[in-house]
């Protein structure tokens, strides 16, 4: 099983070149600090010098980029070595980069795809976003997260590189991350400096790449039961307790608290971040913040429900955001 990368992307491919070159830089050398950065990826299995290598990547991007549009920028990128700054060779870049991004990919993903080359070809699908609309765009990466958690099934490996694009991509990658638990590594990659920025591949193994925390959104079950209970009706903190108590519902987990004692060690940690909110004075109801996280966590689960992988979103036709590309990596 490869890896599924998801991306945002710009008017700089090296967003989206540059980890790939460092990946297979790290994947083709394998000492013992490389199969270490690897050793999270792939099945139990899986022979431990071939996680990591790369199946499909996901770009999520904007029409302009996709199609083509004047622009009064004068784009260019440099073909620079891996693990160096240079100026030269200083390339055109024109929109739509597809053709060019694609060849400039293959170079370094044909050496991530099995040590003896086993995978011949790789998937990329170019989905369109709106800079300006996180909804629309979160909608369309969530979409494509749970077509590659795949129901019932171990689903595909997905990282998330929060580098290209604009902060609506990168926020709808890590709310994604977040709130479908499906997202098994969110990092980013940054530049020395100017001419660094410009480059297509890696230009310094220190400090070039950079690990995020992929933190969950998991409640307790407590948690999970006061929400249920404050959302029949606002509740007094001591109704809330006695009717945990008198239905039994997670009341061992309360331990030895009174109810004083679970206002303040529950209902006040939930209230501060608006899970819950007060009515008045020790009255809770559910909160703005959670009706907001449950905005975003059903669209999770509505796509879910329709069972799609991500070749068959990518052939939808009420789906005309998203598209896919094979590439020969031989």
């Amino acid at each position: 099983m490869g890896v599924y990368h998801l991306m945002g992307l710009g008017l700089s491919p090296g967003a989206v070149t540059g980890p790939i070159s460092y990946l297979a830089h790290r994947y083709q050398r394998g000492n013992p600090e490389d199969l270490e950065f690897f050793a999270r990826s792939g099945e139990a299995e899986q022979k431990p010098e071939e996680k990591g290598d790369i199946q499909g990547i996901v770009i999520f991007t904007t029409k302009e980029v996709l199609e083509g549009s004047d622009t009064q920028d004068d784009l260019y990128y440099v073909d620079n070595p891996s693990g160096r700054v240079t100026k030269k060779p200083h390339t055109r870049l024109n929109l739509p980069m597809q053709p060019q991004l694609k060849e400039l990919l293959k170079r370094d993903w044909s050496n991530i795809r099995g040590k003896k080359h086993q995978r011949q070809k790789g998937d990329i699908f170019w989905c369109e976003v709106d800079l300006r609309n996180t909804e629309l765009t979160y909608a369309h990466i969530i979409k494509v997260v749970a077509a590659l958690d795949n129901p019932g099934k171990r689903g595909k490996e997905v990282w998330s590189n929060l580098t290209g694009g604009n902060n609506v991509i990168n926020f709808s990658l890590q709310l994604a991350a977040t709130l479908s638990s499906a997202i098994g590594r969110l990092y980013y990659v940054q530049a020395i400096n100017e001419d660094a920025e410009e480059c297509v591949r890696f230009t310094a193994e220190h400090g070039y790449w950079v690990e995020l925390p992929v933190i969950p959104l998991v409640l307790s079950p407590l948690i999970e039961e006061v929400i249920k209970i404050v959302g029949n009706e606002p509740l007094h903190y001591r109704d809330i307790y006695s009717q945990l108590r008198d239905s039994g519902r997670q009341w061992e987990l309360l331990g030895h608290l009174n109810a004083e004692e679970f206002n303040q060690t529950y209902l006040l940690p939930m209230w501060k971040p608006g899970i819950i909110q007060t009515v008045n004075k020790n009255v809770y109801k559910v909160g703005s913040q959670w009706k907001l996280i449950q905005e975003y966590k059903e669209k999770f689960e509505e796509a879910k429900k329709t069972g799609l992988n991500i070749d068959d979103l990518a052939k939808d036709t009420q789906e005309q955001w998203i598209n896919k590309e094979e590439i020969d990596l031989s």
